[in-house]
């Protein structure tokens, strides 16, 4: 079942979930009516969904995991800057990203070209600012902070400038707000559950509460059951197999 946010009157939301796991029976409106305990909640789901993003990424490394409740795809795109004599080697990001997945550069005939990751740990034979020092048509690309390195600087005749480079990326969950009520977390809707679990489970250790232990439990239940959803996810996948030659005597 989809789990909203905040459902006070349908009693159906991770709000009421955490206020029946950490109060029982009696405990609807105690986080929802308390406004400290309703920041306090807002930030305990938003880390639970952290945790839970943590999960679906580890879980399947051919599914690559993004929150339902963005509008758009994981994919940025910049121009490159060709100026002669000065062509630009970094370019950040002006976005939150959990991993680079690829990135591409668009040579000077409109195709896009794959290029290839590497760290400055690999270039040990000489110095980084030598390494293909000459401009022209990237081919390889580092990571440094939130900018991206090409190597070699992308050259004016080489590669296309207008929204030249594309970097393909997960990014963290889409968060809540205390103002929020129908929103629910962007994965399957059978797990929303465990979202209110560890922040409940996360509650009751902080404040030495009894169901801190049975939560906990549960928690790990869940994120087990979680963990195996996604990796039966790709059924279109195909095994190929392929048989042993044995030789007998």
């Amino acid at each position: 079942m989809s789990l909203m946010f905040n459902d006070v009157s349908g009693k159906q939301g991770l709000i009421q979930e955490c206020e029946t796991n950490i109060f029982g029976d009696e405990g609807y409106g105690r986080i929802s009516g308390n406004t400290n305990l309703l920041a306090t909640f807002t930030r305990l789901l938003n880390e639970a969904q952290n945790t839970v993003a943590s999960i679906l990424m580890k879980a399947d490394g051919q599914w690559q995991w993004d929150d339902n409740n963005n509008t758009d795809f994981p994919i940025a795109t910049t121009s490159l800057i060709t100026t002669l004599g000065s062509e630009q080697q970094d370019y950040a990001f002006d976005i939150t990203f959990l991993k680079i997945l690829r990135v591409e550069v668009l040579d000077n005939t409109g195709a896009w070209r794959l290029l290839k990751p590497i760290d400055m740990a690999n270039i040990y034979d000489e110095s980084l600012t030598d390494f293909l020092k000459q401009a022209g048509l990237p081919e390889y690309y580092d990571k440094i902070a939130n900018s991206i390195f090409l190597y070699p600087k992308p050259l004016a005749t080489s590669v296309t400038s207008t929204n030249g480079l594309k970097v393909y990326f997960q990014r963290p969950p889409s968060y809540f707000t205390v103002a929020d009520t129908t929103k629910t977390p962007g994965f399957y809707s059978i797990h929303h559950r465990l979202v209110a679990l560890i922040a409940s489970r996360d509650y009751a250790i902080m404040n030495s509460l009894t169901p801190a232990q049975a939560l906990g439990k549960m928690v790990d239940d869940q994120s087990e059951a979680l963990a195996e959803d996604v990796a039966l996810r790709n059924k279109d996948d195909h095994i190929r197999l392929s048989g042993k030659q044995f030789l007998w005597r």
